[in-house]
């Protein structure tokens, strides 16, 4: 159903089944639960076996696709995010879902109306950073049920405008992680007390690695483990593609753009104040 529905829907007639006079393009699996790969033919070739890569590989210059990250005056003092009240609508996380929850939270203040993260309550600071036109625009905003209780990630993954997104308990671990994410050429990076913890460069456009898929498996593998253990992101959320839907404003119920908090029923930018 998969692959021949979609061949004829596209009207691909050389492929889609394993037929006499088709393309080879097959996969053979251990079984119908887990799905372990063990071979697989692309037009009768074998391109790979038990998860290894078979075929020559042909590396090419990324010079033309390279990362541009253009952030305009960008410091730690556009991460604070004064409330008039202490009553504000938050980004509430769904498990296992880009949806989001239109949540109304009262948090802590302090004595100038700065947000201040409290670990109880599950509530912290997302950032939007703009990086394509110069504008300097930083939008901030609340994120509950992420689960971070330290530190920062920022990522530059971030459909569909690929702004930088970065969620943290502080702004001084926040603007590292964004810094160290613009000089690396975007990625991701993990950042506590001032040090990157763990990070994935992706220097073809900010959003894709030039390194092997063996190595950014491994390599993801080791920032979510890092995400869970180190800065206490919860379990049931995943740490990087969680993230990466954020910004879409057309995934409701709420995101945050690069011009503001976004309400995808109203259609329409809101006031993080509630009152």
């Amino acid at each position: 159903m998969a692959s021949l529905n979609a061949a004829e829907c596209y009207r691909l007639y050389d492929r889609g089944a394993i037929a006499p006079g088709l393309r080879a393009d097959i996969v053979l699996l251990d079984d119908l639960t887990q799905f372990n790969v063990r071979h697989v033919f692309i037009n009768g070739v074998e391109a790979a076996r038990d998860g290894e890569y078979l075929l020559p590989v042909t590396r090419h210059s990324i010079e033309s696709v390279s990362a541009s990250f253009f952030v305009k005056d960008f410091s730690i003092e556009k991460l604070r995010l004064k409330l008039r009240t202490g009553r504000v609508f938050v980004i509430g996380v769904s498990p296992g879902s880009v949806v989001t929850n239109k949540l109304i939270e009262t948090v802590k203040r302090d004595e100038h109306g700065n947000f201040v993260f409290d670990p109880e309550s599950d509530i912290a600071k997302i950032a939007v950073v703009e990086r394509h036109k110069n504008t300097g625009n930083v939008a901030l905003g609340l994120i509950k049920g992420y689960g971070v209780k330290r530190g920062a990630i920022a990522i530059s993954i971030a459909h569909d405008a690929h702004n930088i997104i970065a969620v943290g308990t502080n702004d001084a671990d926040m603007a590292f992680a964004i810094e160290e994410l613009i000089k690396q050429g975007g990625g991701i990076v993990l950042a506590l007390d001032g040090k990157t913890l763990e990070c994935m460069p992706m220097p073809i456009g900010g959003i894709m690695s030039d390194k092997s898929g063996e190595w950014v498996a491994k390599q993801i593998e080791k920032l979510h483990e890092t995400a869970r253990v180190k800065l206490g992101i919860s379990a049931d959320v995943e740490p990087v593609m969680s993230l990466c839907f954020m910004s879409l404003m057309v995934i409701p119920e709420i995101k945050l753009t690069d011009m503001g908090l976004f309400d995808v029923i109203k259609f329409d930018f809101i006031d993080i104040n509630a009152d």
